[in-house]
C-alpha cells in the first residue's frame, strides 16, 4: 500500500467516525473567530470603517452553527452571513474615507497664508 493510499483512507476513517461541515474543529473555529473580532474591532477602532465593524459581528455568527445539526440554522446562517458580507462590500464604496478633502483643505489653508 503507498502512501498516498494510507492517507486517503485515514481521512476517510476520520470524516466518518466525526462528520462535520468544518475542515477543523471547534477549538480552532473559536480561536480563529476570537482572533478575527480583535482584529477588526481594533481596526474599527483607529480607522472607523463601517465594513470593519461589520465583520467584527459577522464573525462571531458562524459559531453557531455549532449549536446544531439542523438545516434550517444552516441556511438561516449562511443568509445572514451573505447578507452582512453584502452590506460590508457595500458599504466600502458609500463610506470612502475623505483624505482627499482634508489634503486639498489643508492646501488651501497654507496658499492663504
Amino acid at each position: 500500500m503507498d502512501l498516498l493510499n494510507i492517507l486517503t483512507s485515514l481521512a476517510q476513517i476520520s470524516d466518518a467516525e466525526h462528520p462535520s461541515i468544518f475542515p477543523f474543529g471547534f477549538s480552532m473555529h473559536i480561536a480563529l473567530a476570537i482572533i478575527s473580532v480583535v482584529f477588526f474591532a481594533y481596526r474599527f477602532a483607529t480607522q472607523k470603517r463601517p465594513f470593519q465593524l461589520i465583520f467584527a459581528i459577522a464573525v462571531p455568527i458562524s459559531l453557531a452553527l455549532w449549536i446544531s445539526d439542523n438545516k434550517t440554522l444552516f441556511y438561516t446562517v449562511g443568509l445572514i452571513e451573505f447578507i452582512l458580507i453584502l452590506a460590508a462590500f457595500i458599504s466600502t464604496f458609500i463610506c470612502k474615507p475623505k483624505n482627499n478633502e482634508k489634503a486639498g483643505g489643508d492646501d488651501k489653508k497654507t496658499e492663504e497664508k
